[in-house]
């Protein structure tokens, strides 16, 4: 994984001495910040149609470049496609090749302006949804930060509502980021206590242990507990019971031993 995340940083968009650099493509910076200036003018003078046509007129590693360099990356990334009902969408090509700091932006938007864009992660590759999450962790070494953020990278993926691809997606991080996340989350599965079902009880750790491998969990369903981070657990439970399971083990003992990595 960490050999494919490297693949895919690669093919990022990058500025090399002077050049916007996105995988074998690259271009002159300047002439990019001024075929930048040039789309940001028709957008300005409400000449979306000439804009979409001269976006998609580039290949897909430069209206990556021109999403990245705009002072407003949605609005141009959301000219890059159109879906089913010919609305302006986001093309997979484009989005995979956007830096970790304009996706992470992209995604998770001011709190002012809503809720996560999940239509970029709808549209985000399993391997770049990985790449993007790495590099806004690495520079993280603070527990209780890193555990902060991890989290909200649950909440954007369980914002989705859909399984599959959500399994898709949290099938590529590294396992660590899902046990940074539930360090300070393990009340709610209220590991201590008794589970009991068709007349056996068993204690509640057990069902995340080693051999139970996640397949028979509990559904979590406690009253108490705050519905958001609920929504998460229920994602997680549906979409990826093992890596749950494993996850829960993993920070329940880190949890023992203080926190730390």
């Amino acid at each position: 994984m960490v050999q494919e995340n490297r693949a895919v940083q690669e093919e990022a968009l990058q500025i090399r001495e002077g050049q916007v650099v996105v995988g074998s493509w690259s271009k002159e910076l300047m002439q990019v910040v001024a075929q930048s200036a040039r789309l940001r003018a028709m957008l300005r003078e409400d000449r979306v149609e000439e804009a979409r046509a001269f976006l998609q007129g580039h290949r897909a590693e430069e209206q990556a470049a021109l999403v990245a360099f705009d002072a407003d990356p949605e609005q141009v990334l959301a000219l890059t496609g159109m879906d089913a009902r010919g609305k302006p969408a986001y093309q997979p090509a484009v989005v995979d090749l956007l830096p970790a700091e304009i996706l992470a932006g992209l995604i998770a938007p001011p709190r002012e302006e809503g809720g996560f864009n999940v239509e970029i992660l709808r549209a985000l590759s399993p391997e770049v949804f990985a790449r993007t999450v790495d590099e806004t962790l690495e520079p993280i070494y603070q527990q209780t930060l890193r555990t902060q953020v991890s989290w909200e990278w649950l909440e954007a993926v369980a914002a989705l509502g859909d399984a599959g691809k959500a399994a898709a997606l949290l099938r590529q991080v590294d396992p660590e980021m899902l046990e940074d996340a539930l360090l300070d989350r393990l009340e709610t599965l209220d590991l201590n206590g008794i589970f009991g079902a068709n007349g056996v009880s068993v204690p509640m750790f057990t069902l995340y242990s080693e051999s139970g491998g996640g397949l028979a969990l509990p559904l979590i369903d406690d009253p108490d507990a705050d519905p958001e981070i609920l929504a998460v657990l229920h994602l997680l439970y549906e979409s990826v019971p093992d890596l749950l399971a494993a996850a829960v083990r993993k920070a329940w003992e880190r949890a023992e031993e203080g926190g730390e990595r």
